[in-house]
C-alpha cells in the first residue's frame, strides 16, 4: 500500500488535517509538516480519536503488552496502518552490522536490547525472523506510552500504536507537544510556538541519550544535552567484587552516569570512588572527611583520566564503513562529558 491510499482512508475517518501534510525527505524520511502560512502558539493541530488507537488485547496471558501488539501486526491484514507500515523500515542500522566492533558504552546497551529482542522472539518461533523484526521494531519506534488502566505498572504493557501521530519526528527543540485528552478522548498535538509554512512539526519523544537514539531508533543527533556516560563498567575495573557488592546493597549501582550538562557529580559515584581507599571508615551518608578532601579529588581526577583513555582506545578499534558521521558524534559527546564532569570536579574542590 501506498502512502496515498492510507492517507485516504485516514482522512475518511473524520480526522481534520487540514493544516499539515505528510511528505518524505531522503535523509529524514516521513515527516509532518506545516501546510499553513502561519500556525500560531497554543493552536490544537491534530486531534486523534481514541477508536483508531492500537491497542493490546491481552488474550494471553504470557505475553507483555508489547508482545500482543506484534501478534496484532503479524495477523492483522485489512487495516490500511498496518498495511502502510510494511513498507515502512525501522530495523535500526546498527542491527544488519553485528560484526563491527562497537565501544563498550555501545556494547553494554545493545546486548540488553538484545537480551529482550531474544526474549520475546522465542515466543514467536511460528514466526519468521524477517516478519517478526519488522513487528517488533515497528513497536519499539513508533509506540506511544499510554495508560491502559490494569494493575501492571511495566511500560511494556501501558501503550499502543496510534496512526499517523507517528508521522510526528523527535526534536531536542520542539514546536509541539502531544498528551492524551481524556475529555474528547482523543491523542491531541498543541504547538508550543508559532510554526511557518513548510516547517517540519515536532516533538520530543524523550530525554534520549544519543547513545539511546543510535540503539532504539537508528539515528543520533549532532547535538544532544541528554548525552550521558555510563561508567559502571570502568567501576567494575578499580572496585573489588566485595566493594561492589557493598555498592549495590545501598542502591548505588542504579546510578552511575556522567551527564553532559553542567550538573554536579553523582553522590552515588563519589562514594564509590571513594571506596576505593577508604574501605575501614566508609559511610554511604557522609562525606568524607576533610583530611581526605584532596585524596577523593585525585582519584576522581585520576579516573576521568582513564575513563578517556578508555573511550580513546575503544573508538580507535571501532574501524567502521557504515557509521563514520556517528562514531566522530559518539565519540565527540562522550569526551564532552568528560571535559564538563572535570570542569565541575575542579569548582567543587577548588
Amino acid at each position: 500500500m501506498n502512502i496515498d491510499q492510507f492517507l485516504d482512508w485516514f482522512n475518511s475517518r473524520g480526522v481534520c488535517t487540514e493544516n499539515i501534510n505528510v511528505s518524505y525527505k531522503k535523509d529524514i524520511g516521513f515527516g509532518l509538516y506545516s501546510s499553513k502560512s502561519l500556525i500560531e502558539k497554543d493552536s490544537l493541530i491534530l486531534s486523534i480519536p481514541e477508536h483508531l488507537f492500537i491497542k493490546p488485547s491481552f488474550e494471553k496471558s504470557d505475553l507483555t503488552g508489547f508482545e500482543h501488539l506484534i501478534i496484532y501486526l503479524l495477523e492483522e491484514k485489512t487495516n490500511p496502518y498496518v498495511e502502510f507500515l510494511r513498507s515502512i523500515k525501522s530495523i535500526p542500522k546498527w542491527r544488519f552490522y553485528p560484526n563491527d566492533k562497537y565501544p563498550q558504552q555501545l556494547i553494554d546497551k545493545m546486548s540488553k536490547h538484545i537480551n529482550k529482542y531474544n526474549k520475546s522472539r522465542n515466543k514467536f518461533l511460528n514466526y519468521n525472523d524477517q516478519d517478526f523484526q519488522w513487528a517488533y521494531y515497528t513497536i519499539n519506534t513508533r509506540c506511544v506510552h499510554f495508560d491502559m488502566n490494569i494493575s501492571s505498572k511495566d511500560q511494556d504493557d501501558n501503550l499502543c500504536l496510534i496512526p499517523y501521530l507517528d508521522f510526528v519526528n523527535h526534536s531536542i527543540e520542539p514546536n509541539t507537544i502531544s498528551k492524551y485528552n481524556s475529555l474528547t478522548n482523543s491523542y491531541d498535538i498543541y504547538t508550543i510556538k508559532s510554526i511557518n509554512l513548510n516547517e517540519e512539526i515536532t516533538f520530543i519523544y524523550n530525554p534520549h541519550s544519543n547513545v539511546d537514539l543510535f540503539i532504539e531508533y537508528g539515528f543520533i543527533l549532532s547535538v544532544n544535552p541528554y548525552n550521558q556516560l555510563n561508567i559502571e563498567y570502568q567501576l567494575e575495573q578499580i572496585l573489588s567484587n566485595k566493594q561492589i557488592e557493598i555498592i549495590k546493597s545501598f542502591n548505588y549501582w542504579n546510578s552511575l552516569d556522567l551527564y553532559s550538562s553542567n550538573n554536579d557529580i553523582s553522590w552515588t559515584i563519589i562514594k564509590s570512588i571513594e571506596l576505593t581507599y577508604n574501605n575501614n571508615n566508609w559511610s554511604p551518608y557522609y562525606h568524607p572527611s576533610y583530611k581526605d578532601k584532596y585524596k577523593l579529588y585525585d582519584k576522581i581526577y585520576f579516573f576521568l583520566t582513564i575513563i578517556k583513555q578508555n573511550i580513546e582506545k575503544d573508538f580507535q578499534q571501532w574501524i567502521t564503513n557504515h557509521f563514520t558521521l556517528e562514531k566522530n558524534i559518539l565519540y565527540n559527546d562522550f569526551l564532552t562529558i568528560i571535559h564538563h564532569t572535570s570542569t565541575i570536579i575542579n569548582n567543587i574542590f577548588n
